[in-house]
């Protein structure tokens, strides 16, 4: 099986203490997943080596890793974004082996483990979305309980075309916000939708001009740590139970082995390394 998948271990975040004197978490560097504290605030930063902020499967345990070491520091409200201009653009294709790699052990260990616990998080989340936030990056953001964005910010699962079915819970997430009918036209033809449009739809909380994102993220996140976030939590939990996440999760990984089998898959992937466009049969 590919390395991608197959290593599946978290790094142990790092502690260190910065110039106002505030205790700051840091992933390794390889992780490229960073924590900082404000209060009652973390934020977590993801800042990948890959391009794009693209996911490898250190980052995502980095990420989980990051989340539980926010939580021992007594964060009551977690924020979560992209260093720069990019959120993240998914996971990175170019670490995709279709014909040795497992769909299954990708959504059991390290997917699916990382969307649970970023959608039961026993404190608020809050996701602050510049630039691209697509497939894995998708379906990160929308897993928070709250998503900002910024008006020019692009969101979706384009993997029509690389033969690929979503993951990260995306189908629950948009069957759930926007509907059956806009669900399926964005995933049969891979439209991206701007943080406006996003917003317009119901897909996301708001969307705020270029500029103003992390101060707009931080008041809000500063507002609802100060509130009473264990009546928070117990609110999250009856929200939780309106809808069926761990059974969209399994239907994704079903439906994951059976994609990995496909011609086109092989074909998405083929092209996209060798940056040509894909000849899709069907098949």
């Amino acid at each position: 099986m590919n390395s991608s998948f197959a290593t599946i271990r978290a790094p142990a975040p790092a502690t260190t203490v910065d110039a106002m004197g505030q205790a700051t978490h840091s992933g390794t560097a390889a992780a490229g997943i960073t924590l900082h504290t404000e209060g009652a605030v973390a934020t977590l930063v993801i800042d990948l080596p890959q391009p794009k902020n693209s996911f490898r499967t250190e980052n995502a345990q980095a990420l989980g890793a990051q989340l539980d070491a926010a939580l021992a520091g007594g964060a009551r409200c977690v924020v979560l974004r992209g260093a720069g201009p990019v959120f993240s653009a998914g996971w990175d294709i170019s670490s995709i082996d279709p014909a040795g790699d497992d769909p299954m052990a990708m959504i059991g260990q390290v997917v699916g483990p990382l969307c649970r616990k970023l959608r039961e998080l026993p404190v608020p989340t809050l996701a602050a979305v510049a630039g691209p936030a697509l497939g894995f990056g998708f379906g990160i953001a929308l897993c928070c309980d709250l998503v900002l964005a910024e008006e020019g910010a692009l969101f979706g699962s384009p993997f029509r075309h690389i033969g690929m079915v979503p993951d990260t819970g995306a189908h629950h997430h948009l069957l759930s916000r926007i509907g059956f009918a806009r669900a399926s036209e964005l995933i049969y033809t891979g439209r991206l939708v701007s943080g406006t449009e996003a917003a317009a739809l119901g897909l996301i909380n708001r969307a705020v001009p270029a500029g103003s994102l992390l101060a707009e993220a931080q008041t809000l996140a500063a507002g609802i740590a100060s509130g009473p976030t264990r009546a928070f939590a117990l609110s999250k939990e009856v929200l939780l139970d309106g809808g069926d996440f761990d059974a969209m999760l399994a239907h994704e990984a079903r439906q994951l082995k059976q994609v990995f089998a496909t011609a086109d898959l092989h074909e998405g992937i083929q092209a996209f390394q060798q940056r040509r466009k894909p000849a899709f049969t069907g098949r």
